[in-house]
């Protein structure tokens, strides 16, 4: 009974491919939420304005830290998947998205999507207490409040994704236009 179980589950590994994958769970970022990450962006940029006493100038300079934070996730993806051996693509038309249009032409494993989502966030944390120490308070902290804020999306779904890794099947993340998706390699 076990042989033949054992048999059974190395065919399925090995005529398994990405077409006879079941989608359980996409996820976008849609525009509204797009609203709400830019009204936490203007709160943000309110309170810098009030309580840091930043000048207008420093608000409008801190833009800059969108693409610096976009290549360091670009350098972090990269990092990740040299040293995990696996094969990185950029996308365009996926710029607007919270991965960046960086990803992998393969499915990754929950464990491995959730290692390269947590490596982008403590890098662009270290990344603003550096700019911190280096430029000043105002400066990073206006950087940290750029990332944590666009990291919402991305913190959301490895927690969303958690469920998925304590049941016993196998699953696998794949990057998608616009978004991730959730799918099953069982058929």
């Amino acid at each position: 009974m076990k042989a033949e179980r054992t048999r059974r589950e190395k065919l399925r590994t090995q005529n398994s491919t990405i077409y006879s994958h079941t989608l359980h769970y996409r996820y976008r970022w849609n525009s509204s939420m797009i609203l709400i990450q830019s009204v936490i962006m203007f709160v943000f940029f309110f309170l810098a304005k009030k309580y840091l006493q930043t000048t207008n100038q420093n608000v409008i300079q801190s833009l800059g830290y969108l693409i610096i934070l976009w290549l360091l996730q670009g350098i972090s993806f990269f990092l990740y998947c040299f040293v995990s051996s696996l094969s990185m693509r950029w996308h365009i038309d996926s710029f607007l998205s919270p991965w960046g249009g960086w990803r992998t032409k393969l499915p990754l494993s929950i464990s491995d999507y959730q290692q390269i989502e947590w490596m982008f966030f403590f890098f662009g944390t270290a990344v603003g207490l550096i700019a911190t120490a280096w430029w000043g308070l105002q400066h990073g902290i206006l950087m940290l409040g750029f990332h944590i804020t666009l990291s919402i999306p991305r913190l959301f779904t490895v927690l969303r994704v958690q469920k998925w890794k304590k049941k016993n099947e196998d699953y696998v993340i794949k990057h998608e236009r616009q978004g991730i998706g959730l799918y099953s390699t069982t058929g």
